[in-house]
């Protein structure tokens, strides 16, 4: 008996409510976080439902599939009233061959069996791109608040007015300007938050329908596999017809051929491994220089604190140099009353002596 696709999909949606439940637990940092930029997150929220929606089409294709091929399983005979597969076309096309000729062999059963894994596997091409334009989306949003960030730094220290003496004003006018970095850091990490969880949920469900689709071909794998076993031996009374007339036993071909299955599987393996490692290179330069861009605007950020000590240092020294003088001028003219006050009194005692 075929397992039935849709206990996958029971899966998918208890993720899903829990996820669900998380984002609405975090309800109003998510909802600031996708303020920061809503086209950009409005943007990756819209892929993630159309991947989440194209997952769950794939497995309910296999429904009908299923069905198909539990009738086939309990008759024993093709209906040709029954709406033809599309995934088990080459299934179907070899049980009308095999009602003409009465045998299939080991050769054909492997071509049948490729025809439908290629289907299934040309089913998850989309779902796994939409992974990676999550991801893309992701990392675009985050290049694109990096730079918003370094071009409203570079405005804020060249509007800094550093001849004025007024440092309150001067402050104010940073705090002022502030906002635009802000806003693209916003972005940056908003993005990078929406594209990377997105990037998760659609993988896990790209996941499950991984499992249904080869859950599904190893099953059918599996009756194909007695089936042809079946009627490897070809019509009766005529022995002298092998199916595999290469001078070779049946059971020889077999291993041969599972052999150069199990090779050709492991170079797929290795391959699919050999494509993952490069994506994660990728990623991982990607976020490298993420981390250099926030690196260099870190040190940006420290270079106007130390301008800004340096300035609020010089204003400290004008200030203490004025006042001094101011209390220079003050002295002296000090001095200068004081004399012109003690002079008429002398002027008085020399005339009294004389």
């Amino acid at each position: 008996m075929m397992t039935d696709p849709r206990r996958y999909l029971v899966r998918m949606l208890i993720f899903l409510l829990i996820v669900v439940a998380i984002a609405a637990l975090l309800h109003a940092p998510l909802w600031r976080a996708f303020m920061g930029n809503p086209a950009l997150n409005g943007v990756i929220v819209g892929a993630l439902g159309l991947g989440i929606i194209y997952t769950f089409r794939q497995i309910l294709r296999l429904v009908p599939e299923r069905r198909w091929l539990t009738g086939i399983q309990k008759t024993g005979k093709l209906d040709n009233r029954l709406v033809k597969p599309v995934l088990l076309a080459t299934v179907n096309a070899m049980l009308a061959d095999q009602r003409q000729e009465a045998q299939l062999s080991a050769l054909s059963l492997r071509s049948v069996l490729d025809g439908v894994a290629a289907r299934l596997d040309e089913g998850r091409e989309i779902s796994r791109y939409m992974i990676g334009l999550l991801v893309f989306l992701g990392l675009l949003g985050t290049f694109w608040g990096l730079l918003q960030t370094i071009g409203a730094v570079g405005l804020v220290v060249g509007s800094l007015d550093t001849a004025g003496t007024d440092f309150e004003a001067m402050m104010a006018q940073l705090k002022g300007g502030l906002d635009a970095p802000l806003s693209g850091m916003a972005t940056a990490f908003s993005s990078s938050l929406f594209g990377l969880a997105g990037s998760l949920i659609l993988g896990f469900l790209d996941l499950q329908l991984g499992q249904a689709m080869g859950r599904f071909f190893n099953e059918l794998e599996d009756w194909l596999s007695a089936f042809a076993r079946f009627n490897d031996g070809g019509p009766t009374g005529n022995e002298s017809v092998t199916p595999l007339a290469g001078g070779m036993s049946e059971e020889a071909a077999r291993a041969l051929i599972h052999l150069g299955n199990s090779i050709a599987a492991g170079e797929d393996n290795r391959q699919r491994v050999l494509e993952q490692l490069s994506s994660m290179n990728m990623t991982m330069a990607a976020l490298n220089e993420a981390m250099t861009d926030d690196r260099r605007l870190r040190e940006q950020l420290a270079q106007l604190n130390a301008g800004i000590a340096h300035l609020a240092a010089d204003l400290r020294d004008d200030r203490t140099r004025s006042a001094d003088a101011v209390t220079a001028e003050l002295r002296s003219l000090s001095n200068a009353i004081n004399k012109m006050a003690g002079t008429p009194p002398r002027a008085t005692r020399q005339t009294k002596g004389s």
